[in-house]
């Protein structure tokens, strides 16, 4: 396989500032034609989602998912790529479903990226508390054993293909060598799929559920790169907010909640999993990555600091998230395959953009080629040369904002800046109110509505409520020319400094 000299890739992305400025529609194309052997799977695990990544996916214009999937385009040969799992889409249920997760574990998909929609709650295995399993799951034990149970006849010609895995219809309509291959691979497989299926569903009884958490943790031991897609999946988002009364710290609202109305839920359940780092909500749901406004820790460093196979799998990629938290620029050069190490991006949003999501699968896929190195990480994983700048830096409004003209009120007809309506562009970084939503078409703040910081950890809480301006902006001991200047508008380096203060503030309150 030919693959991108340096010198070539070095004109074709050069910078982060540069490659978010790039045709990218021509760029994946000139990349995903270097993909000519062999297969890579996505893993599209859902948790405690509302499905409205998958739907962002489903509008992705620059091109779309069919094209990839499908071959239809340059980007991929036909076959090159393949999503043999996702809830929302897949033709397959009951056993049939969790049959592609059995096959996942036995290695029938490497190499596969896995993706997180949606955020994880805690599981009895893994924060000790009992019923936490029934939070979010996939199946019962006796019903993964017959998914073992019917790919062995499978094996045995007493099933045919197609009847357990609809999907390798699918497969095989675009690639006939590909659908041959998956299915030699199940044979050659086939006691390693049994073996790790078994093992992830250690000390769990026929009747047993299997949490999300535990079918993540197993499926991560494979997994060539983890990729986030939503706010709720990269840091919580919605699932870990921590109700108004909580965040706000208003203890008598508290109280009243937990003894009046839940029957001491709160005390019983929500204070023991966020002593260990989960969400502090009604389902302790968090992120894969750690929220530090709001003092979760993530669930790869939940798993990791769990210790036993816990931290088996999530060590690799453990390492990796704290180098981008250092700022210790060596996990761009981590390679495919690398012991002890692999890559998890964030790719954030309520929900994520789905030209986002396929621009970085589209990076990992090719790192997993060893075609393109990995992009460049701000300290919330999230990749440089899509979260780069804030809202406000690429608002088209901004002229009003110079000219001091501010919304009145929600809503207002006029193309005033939304600072004073509550936009929290300044302290979010997102990039869909320059280039649109789909198409070029939408965006909170070209459209009339006011950022909400969706792109940010600490999302909704830490910006709610969503139409209360931000703090006005307190410049570092200014001098009475630089008072003057903050005056009727906020301007400038006094604008910058205070709302990064602000933010400072907030991640100090997590502490």
């Amino acid at each position: 396989m030919s693959k991108l000299s340096r010198r070539d890739f070095l004109k074709l992305v050069g910078t982060a500032s540069i490659m978010a400025s790039l045709d990218w529609a021509t760029l994946i194309r000139k990349a995903f034609a270097e993909v000519q052997n062999g297969t890579i799977s996505l893993i599209w695990f859902e948790s405690q989602d509302c499905a409205g990544d998958t739907t962002s996916l489903i509008q992705a214009t620059d091109p779309d998912i069919i094209q990839v999937l499908a071959g239809l385009t340059q980007i991929a040969p036909p076959g090159a790529v393949i999503l043999p799992y996702h809830e929302t889409v897949m033709p397959e249920w009951g056993p049939a479903a969790v049959a592609h997760l059995a096959l996942a574990l036995g290695g029938v998909y490497d190499p596969y990226v896995l993706i997180l929609e949606g955020a994880i709650p805690p599981d009895s295995s893994i924060s000790g508390i009992d019923g936490t399993d029934l939070l979010c799951y996939i199946a019962d034990k006796a019903t993964v054993m017959e998914a073992l149970d019917k790919l062995e006849m499978v094996l045995e010609g007493k099933l045919k293909p197609d009847y357990l895995l609809p999907v390798l219809d699918v497969v095989k309509a675009i690639n006939p060598e590909t659908y041959k291959t998956l299915l030699d691979r199940v044979a050659a497989k086939k006691d390693e799929i049994i073996k790790n299926t078994k093992e992830c569903l250690r000390d769990l009884g026929d009747e047993d559920v299997i949490s999300c958490a535990r079918w993540y943790a197993c499926l991560m031991k494979r997994a060539a790169a983890v990729v986030t897609f939503g706010n709720c999946a990269s840091y919580g988002g919605i699932v870990g907010n921590t109700v108004a009364f909580v965040y706000g710290g208003n203890k008598d609202l508290y109280d009243t909640y937990n003894s009046k109305y839940s029957g001491g839920y709160a005390s019983n359940f929500v204070e023991k999993w966020h002593k260990q780092g989960w969400a502090l909500s009604p389902s302790g749901g968090v992120g894969f990555f750690p929220d530090p406004i709001r003092g979760y820790k993530g669930f790869a460093k939940i798993l990791y600091e769990k210790g036993g196979w816990f931290r088996e799998a999530a060590a690799p990629f453990v390492r990796f998230i704290e180098k981008v938290e250092k700022g210790d620029k060596s996990y761009m050069n981590v390679k495919p395959g690398q012991p002890g190490i692999r890559p998890a991006i964030a790719v954030p949003g309520c929900p994520s953009n789905g030209n986002a999501q396929l621009k970085t699968l589209a990076n990992l896929i090719l790192w997993v080629k060893g075609i393109l190195p990995l992009p460049e990480l701000d300290k919330y994983w999230r990749p440089k040369f899509i979260f780069g700048p804030t809202v406000h830096e690429q608002c088209p409004r901004a002229a009003w904002y110079a000219a001091g003209v501010m919304r009145k009120y929600p809503g207002e007809p006029t193309a005033a800046c939304l600072f004073g309506v509550g936009c929290k562009g300044p302290i979010s970084n997102c990039p869909y109110n320059k280039v649109g939503w789909v198409n070029g078409v939408g965006g909170p703040t070209r459209t009339g509505g006011v950022c909400i910081g969706c792109t940010m950890p600490g999302f909704m809480d830490a910006y709610e409520p969503f139409y209360k301006p931000l703090p006005a902006p307190v410049p570092p001991k200014s001098t009475g020319t630089v008072a003057a200047i903050v005056g009727a508008a906020i301007v400038g380096a006094a604008a910058a400094y205070g709302i990064g203060q602000l933010h400072k503030r907030e991640v100090s309150k997590s502490k």
